[in-house]
């Protein structure tokens, strides 16, 4: 089972950015599909339903050969399965737009 852990730059849910401390996206391939998560630590407490959200993701892909990191864009339709504090986990609910497969290792 190949897999990716990402970490999060910047993430929006619908037009509404989220005060981000520290995210990662944890993706996982399946036989015929990806299932992917995100977990948020945000700033402050935010009010989020229990509901499927579309999510935008920025998230640190790598390195180029000057050390300088790269990133790519993500967005998918997730559902929150948990808030505890400042924490704030999604599932996602299908295909994640803009993700490489070749970053699976």
């Amino acid at each position: 089972m190949r897999h990716v852990q990402q970490i999060i730059a910047t993430i929006a849910l619908g037009p509404r950015p989220l005060p981000l401390r520290h995210g990662t996206l944890q993706i996982v391939e399946r036989d015929d599909h990806l299932d992917w998560e995100v977990v948020l630590h945000t700033i402050e407490v935010e009010p989020v339903a229990r509901a499927v959200h579309p999510l935008s993701l920025e998230v640190i892909t790598g390195a180029d050969d000057d050390g300088r990191l790269t990133v790519g864009n993500y967005a998918g339709d997730a559902i929150v399965v948990r808030t505890v504090d400042n924490t704030i986990v999604f599932r996602g609910g299908g295909t994640l737009v803009g993700f490489d497969p070749t970053h699976l290792s």
